[in-house]
């Protein structure tokens, strides 16, 4: 579903990231480890069209990412891709059932679709009866649930988390962890997990560790 072949990015004459390869399936969740700075996030950009890489191909079912303009490339994050942020980005005018829905409001679907998708998103990620509940009344991590349900709305076949619990404690942590394992695994798509978490990556079917040479699989 998402290739990755000798992808690099360098600032002026330095590498952040080389030679960067990947293959996931429709279905696998993998971990991608690494320290503050190491080019992680840069590298989920790259994935999602957000970021130009300086070398390589990044491909998502035969669609040649790094050569779309920026219009293909909204198109396809919109209707194709889920995203999990570490500071959620939860608007803090809409409810929970609405900022669920954002991404298909977005696509322009009906409202009554929106409203019965953010509704059963909203029960899927263990917030039936908070649905008309506003940011400010939620803990940290009822808000990172809620922007999981958002990522999950419009079904994406690919699903990229960027430290999803950096902002959480541990208990908390633990269950946005599982809950977005569980989420992307039953729903058979392509999950992505950066994080500097041994930890939060043990859970995923595969794991590597980002170097400036590029990716190392972790036993």
């Amino acid at each position: 579903m998402l290739r990755l072949s000798g992808v690099t990015k360098r600032f002026g004459a330095r590498n952040l990231f080389s030679a960067v390869s990947l293959e996931v399936a429709a279905g696998e969740y993998v971990a991608i480890v690494g320290e503050s700075g190491i080019g992680k996030s840069t590298l989920l950009h790259a994935i999602a069209g957000l970021e130009p890489v300086d070398a390589g191909r990044i491909e998502f079912e035969g669609t040649e990412i790094t050569r779309l303009d920026d219009d293909a490339a909204t198109r396809l994050r919109r209707e194709r891709f889920g995203f999990v942020f570490q500071a959620f980005h939860i608007l803090p005018h809409l409810n929970v059932v609405q900022n669920v829905g954002l991404p298909l409001l977005l696509r322009g679907a009906p409202q009554a679709e929106i409203d019965a998708r953010a509704a059963a998103l909203v029960a899927a990620v263990g917030l039936a009866g908070r649905e008309t509940s506003l940011p400010r009344e939620l803990s940290g991590g009822e808000l990172q649930r809620v922007a999981i349900g958002r990522a999950l709305v419009g079904d994406p076949k690919l699903v990229l988390a960027d430290e999803p619990t950096g902002n959480l404690d541990p208990e908390n942590a633990r269950q946005v962890l599982e809950l977005l394992h569980d989420q992307v695994k039953g729903r058979g798509a392509a999950g992505i997990l950066v994080t500097h978490s041994l930890a939060a990556a043990a859970g995923c079917d595969r794991r590597y560790r980002l170097a400036v040479e590029g990716l190392k699989p972790l036993e």
